[in-house]
C-alpha cells in the first residue's frame, strides 16, 4: 500500500514535469551512490568480484520480492537493455577495482569526466568535427586528470594509484558509451527492470573475474557492509535508471556532479581524508572543462 502510494505520487511528478523529475532523481540517485561507495570503502573488500557477486544476488532478491508481475523482455527493447547494462556492469567492475587503490574523492572527481567523454562520443557517432573550443576543454581536462593521479603525492604504492586512476577513467569512458545506449530503452520500459538487467549482467562478469581470481574472503562485519552496499546500490541505480530513460542524457549529465560534492564530504568525515593541493587544483581544473563545455553545447541547442 505505501508502495503503491509512493509509485502514484512520482508517477504524477513526471507527468507534469518530465525534466525537473529527471533531475530530482539524479540528484537523490548520486547521493544513495555516494552512500554505497562508502560502504565499499568502509568494508575494506579484498576480492572485488566477489563483494559485486554478492551485491547484484542480494539486489535482484529485493526486487522479486516488490516486483514480481513485470514483463522482462520488453518488445524491441531487450537488445538495448542488454547492450547498456552490459556497458554498464563492466564499467562498474573496473570502477570497484580502481577505487581498492584510491581515495574516494579522486575516483568522484575523476569519474565526473563521463560527460565530457559523452559529448565527445556523441559528436563522433554523429560525425561532427570536434571543434577548437571542444579541443581546448578536453585538454584542461586531460591536465587535470594528470594532476589528481600524480604520483607523486603521498600514498603507500604510486604504481597502484596510478593504475586507481586510469581504473575509473577508463570506467568512466564505457560508462558513457551505456549511459548514451539508456535512451534508446525509453521511459516506458520501469527502472526495476533496467536494474535487474544490469545486476544479472554483474553476476555473469563477476563470475568470471571470481574463476580468475579463486579465492574467497570473510571478515567480522561483512554482511552488514554488503547489505548497505546492495541497498543504497538498488535505491540509487533505480533512480538514475529512470531519469536516463526519461530525458536524453545530455539534460542530466550536470546533476551527476553532485555526487562529487556527497563524496568529498563523506570522505573527510568517515576517513578524515582531504585532497592534496594537486588533486585540488586538479578536480577544479576538470570541474571548469566539463562545465565549460556543456555551457557552450547548452548555447548550440539554443
Amino acid at each position: 500500500m505505501f508502495i503503491s502510494k509512493i509509485s502514484r505520487y512520482l508517477k504524477e511528478m513526471e507527468d507534469k514535469n518530465t525534466l525537473r523529475a529527471a533531475i530530482i532523481y539524479m540528484l537523490v540517485a548520486y547521493f544513495f551512490h555516494a552512500v554505497q561507495i562508502t560502504f565499499f570503502k568502509y568494508g575494506h573488500f579484498d576480492i572485488v568480484p566477489q563483494s559485486l557477486f554478492i551485491r547484484s544476488i542480494s539486489s535482484l532478491i529485493l526486487i522479486f520480492l516488490f516486483q514480481q508481475q513485470q514483463n522482462y523482455y520488453p518488445k524491441g527493447k531487450t537488445q538495448y537493455l542488454i547492450k547498456s547494462q552490459l556497458l554498464g556492469a563492466i564499467g562498474s567492475s573496473i570502477y570497484f577495482f580502481g577505487l581498492s587503490f584510491i581515495s574516494l574523492s579522486e575516483a568522484a572527481i575523476l569519474f565526473s569526466t563521463n560527460s565530457i567523454w559523452s559529448q565527445l562520443i556523441v559528436s563522433c557517432m554523429k560525425r561532427e568535427h570536434i571543434t577548437k573550443s571542444r579541443l581546448i576543454n578536453s585538454i584542461i581536462c586531460i591536465v587535470g586528470i594528470g594532476l589528481v593521479s600524480n604520483p607523486t603525492v603521498n600514498v603507500e604504492d604510486p604504481f597502484m594509484h596510478i593504475i586507481g586512476c586510469f581504473s575509473i577513467l577508463l570506467c568512466s569512458i564505457v560508462q558513457s558509451f551505456s549511459y548514451i545506449t539508456m535512451k534508446q530503452i525509453g521511459s516506458e520500459v520501469s527502472a526495476t527492470i533496467v536494474t535487474s538487467y544490469f545486476h544479472i549482467m554483474i553476476i555473469i562478469s563477476s563470475s568470471l573475474w571470481q574463476q580468475y581470481i579463486g579465492r574467497f574472503e570473510y571478515f567480522t562485519g561483512y554482511w552488514f557492509y554488503i547489505f548497505g552496499f546492495a541497498v543504497f546500490t538498488l535505491f540509487g541505480q533505480m533512480l538514475q535508471f529512470r531519469a536516463q530513460t526519461m530525458v536524453t542524457y545530455d539534460k542530466i549529465c550536470n546533476y551527476t556532479y553532485s555526487q562529487t560534492l556527497y563524496v568529498i564530504i563523506i570522505d573527510y568525515v568517515l576517513f578524515r581524508k582531504i585532497l592534496s593541493l594537486n588533486g585540488f587544483i586538479g578536480g577544479c581544473l576538470i570541474l571548469f572543462g566539463v562545465f565549460k563545455q556543456l555551457s557552450e553545447d547548452k548555447k548550440l541547442r539554443g
